[in-house]
């Protein structure tokens, strides 16, 4: 879907951009991570040529970017921001329907879009389609910006810091609906981001980016068992990346058949995470949880043995 051939950006004798090669495969989740000023947005923003690139080449759908007009290629390119970039004077429904007006959609097919998108983020025509931009809250304004970048139904995705000034609450929320949305509709997203948990959590592949160009990428559970240096594992948690693959796995994957000691006290759903089992653990003080189905019935258990045990794919 997008690839970046030896791509290198100058700012006058300044090389933000070293060297870099990527490919993207159609509907994958990739993030871009790195300290600030590693080249992460910079990067993004070429494949749509809000930046223009210096050297090397980047193609979309094996076509090469600067074939396409640059209006063109934004159309058809969903962009979403941290500081969602919505008009203050048009309401919420204008918004959305902007690059399909720009399109030239008929209003039917327009108005039946924003209804679509609007529902589809959990924000009803009534209470919010004639609202403007300071009438929302940071995490419906950024819903607003999502249905925006996805108005014409673009292929891909690019999202800059879309969550950053959100609060921790409202910002893991959207983090699991963009997942959940991605999933369903099988865009191509490209997120940049300095948040490694939120990367971790969103990911199919890391990126991970120092000094302009590409150390390492994979998926985030390799990443976190094998980094490649002392800086990846450091901004993967350092001492922390344990626990930081333990939110990845789910109880299910350690879980054992229910034993003849009978069902622990405690309980745990199925897909709640290791993380999670552990903080119940020590929260609870105990050392067995019994792990339950959809229905709350227990399927298995869960040691404290197990958790800590040897990995299950190694």
């Amino acid at each position: 879907m997008i690839e970046l051939i030896h791509i290198t950006k100058r700012f006058d004798h300044t090389v933000a951009v070293d060297d870099v090669s990527l490919k993207i495969d159609g509907g994958e989740f990739c993030c871009l991570v790195g300290t600030s000023g590693c080249g992460k947005s910079t990067t993004l923003k070429m494949i749509n040529r809000l930046i223009e690139h210096s050297e090397g080449e980047i193609h979309i759908d094996q076509k090469p970017i600067r074939s396409f007009r640059e209006d063109v290629l934004r159309r058809r390119i969903g962009y979403a921001i941290q500081s969602t970039g919505l008009f203050p004077h048009w309401t919420v429904a204008r918004n959305i329907g902007l690059v399909p007006r720009l399109l030239k959609w008929p209003k039917s097919r327009i108005d039946a879009r924003v209804e679509e998108l609007m529902s589809l983020l959990g924000l009803s025509m009534a209470g919010y389609a004639d609202k403007y931009p300071d009438q929302l809250s940071g995490g419906q304004a950024q819903r607003v910006g999502v249905a925006r970048a996805l108005a014409a139904d673009p292929d891909i995705l690019l999202m800059d810091e879309p969550f950053g000034a959100l609060d921790p609450i409202t910002r893991e929320t959207l983090q699991l609906e963009l997942r959940d949305l991605q999933a369903r509709l099988g865009k191509t997203i490209v997120f940049v981001t300095h948040d490694m948990d939120e990367a971790l959590r969103l990911a199919d592949r890391l990126v991970v980016m120092h000094e302009g160009r590409i150390v390492q990428q994979g998926h985030p559970l390799q990443l976190l068992r094998e980094p490649a240096n002392d800086f990846v594992a450091s901004l993967l948690g350092g001492e922390d990346r344990g626990l930081k693959e333990a939110a990845l796995l789910p109880v299910s994957e350690r879980m054992v058949p229910l034993g003849a000691g009978g069902v622990a006290r405690e309980r745990i759903d199925q897909t709640a995470s290791l993380r999670e089992a552990l903080s119940v653990m020590l929260w609870r003080r105990v050392e067995r949880l019994a792990v339950v189905d959809d229905d709350d019935i227990p399927i298995g258990e869960l040691n404290f043995r197990r958790l800590v045990g040897a990995r299950v794919n190694d």
